[in-house]
């Protein structure tokens, strides 16, 4: 009897034959993915290795995270920014110099800088969502404190918890949305996301001055803060059922690129837009700390105030976004130099101007005040590595906002020594000096003065 495996010399059955052979028909049909390479299982989980994928890549999915943080942004600037208006109800009640105003405002901006980086760091291992959504719960429990406590130390510490708590919203909610919008309109996302803030500074503090007006400060922020803390409560469960669509920092994590340190690409260009950031906010804080005193002065009225500083907020809030916006046509360095050098001119405006042309200027320097941020918040996306972003954005404001919540204090020492109309003019002097150093913003071998900065 013949042996039939010398016949069959692959060891094959005429069933496992027919199988393979309607494999190999199902794969001339429908051939797989990889450049003709086969991709199991454990491949497909990886990253394209040319380009990135990024959560949130849908338009919709975008724009539901530009969304939610816009929405956290709204709250947290619009909270922060009402401490300009508190600050000579506070100074009127407790009779405080201008240095203790300037303490007041100091420490209140110093938390942030002092505990962005160590949240910026805890967002690595809890996600960036719960640090956002429990710094705008505290950021409200803190004004509620306020409203409460009648003394100057309480009055410290209050502030010092309600912007501590929440020092990481800008840092990590910036991070977010720089990978989400990664390879198109980047610049045009934080325009928005920053105005987004600025309309949080003109609704929330316009709302305030009414609720002031009405009931006095007191009744006033403890009305405001028990409504933030609901507003806050419900924007975090929304932004947590879109928790999938978020850009976290775990995505991505096998495209580390070979980066030292915090990441940053060109250290003179960092070093240059780090340096601009610390004048232009510097000089912010101290201006918006000290203008209500300035238009008291100049014969407003408290309750007017108010009114005058959302004013100044409604043009920050168009400077911001169209600036960045702006920032795409013609580049960062002359957008830079407009906005400083018209922000000088402002300021010395205001200074020198009688009360109906004050009303009139408000909003146009407030266009200017708050329009160089927009453009300086975007550039430090493209200078800091795609990994290393939430470390980079909270080293960035960690830094200037450090600086700017030492301005007030200097400031108000000086005020109390040569009086407020010298301190005006200082903040309006030391504006000019970002003009030399952002020549160094341009990329390399990138003209600065061309529009094609925008492509990417």
């Amino acid at each position: 009897m013949n042996n039939p495996k010398k016949w069959n010399p692959t060891g094959r059955t005429r069933g496992t034959i027919i199988v393979r052979l309607r494999q190999k028909i199902a794969t001339a049909r429908h051939p797989p993915r990889g450049h003709g390479f086969h991709l199991d299982e454990a491949h497909l989980r990886l990253p394209p290795p040319v380009k990135p994928v990024v959560p949130g890549g849908g338009g919709w999915k975008k724009a539901r995270s530009l969304f939610s943080f816009s929405a956290f942004h709204f709250l947290d600037d619009g909270f922060t920014d009402s401490i300009y208006l508190l600050l000579p109800f506070i100074a009127a009640e407790l009779r405080l110099s201008f240095s203790q105003v300037g303490l007041l405002k100091g420490v209140f901006s110093g938390s942030v800088g002092l505990l962005q980086v160590p949240l910026s760091l805890l967002a690595e291992k809890i996600g960036e969502l719960t640090v956002i959504g429990l710094g705008t719960f505290g950021l409200t429990a803190g004004f509620l404190i306020l409203s409460r406590v009648s003394t100057f130390p309480a009055i410290l510490l209050s502030l010092i918890f309600s912007k501590g708590t929440s020092a990481g919203q800008h840092g990590l909610s910036s991070s977010l949305l720089s990978k989400a919008f990664e390879f198109s309109r980047r610049r045009a996302a934080m325009g928005t996301y920053n105005f987004s803030g600025d309309l949080g500074k003109v609704c929330l503090p316009f709302l305030l001055t009414v609720l002031i007006n009405l009931w006095g400060w007191r009744e006033a922020v403890l009305t405001l803060s028990l409504a933030g803390m609901v507003g806050g409560a419900g924007l975090w469960i929304l932004a947590g059922e879109g928790r999938e669509h978020l850009p976290l920092t775990q995505v991505g994590e096998g495209l580390k690129l070979k980066v030292s340190g915090w990441g940053i690409g060109n250290r003179r260009r960092f070093s240059a837009l780090l340096t601009i950031g610390i004048i232009d906010i510097s000089t912010r804080t101290a201006m918006l700390t000290f203008l209500p005193f300035l238009l008291l002065q100049k014969g407003i009225s408290a309750g007017q105030v108010g009114f005058a500083i959302t004013l100044l907020f409604a043009g920050g809030a168009t400077g911001k976004l169209f600036c960045g916006l702006l920032a795409e046509w013609f580049g960062v360095v002359p957008m830079v130099i407009a906005t400083e050098v018209f922000t000088a001119a402002g300021i010395l405006s205001l200074n020198f101007s009688s009360v109906p042309t004050i009303w009139i200027l408000l909003p146009f320097v407030g266009i200017v005040l708050n329009g160089t941020s927009s453009v300086l918040y975007a550039t430090v996306a493209e200078i800091v590595a795609p990994a290393a972003r939430s470390r980079g954005y909270g080293l960035y404001y960690a830094i200037t906002l450090g600086c700017g919540a030492v301005s007030p204090m200097l400031y108000g020492l000086l005020t109390d020594s040569l009086g407020l109309s010298v301190t005006i003019v200082t903040t309006a002097l030391m504006v000019l000096l970002t003009l030399p150093l952002s020549q160094y913003l341009s990329r390399p071998g990138t003209p600065s003065s061309s529009p094609a900065e925008k492509s990417r």
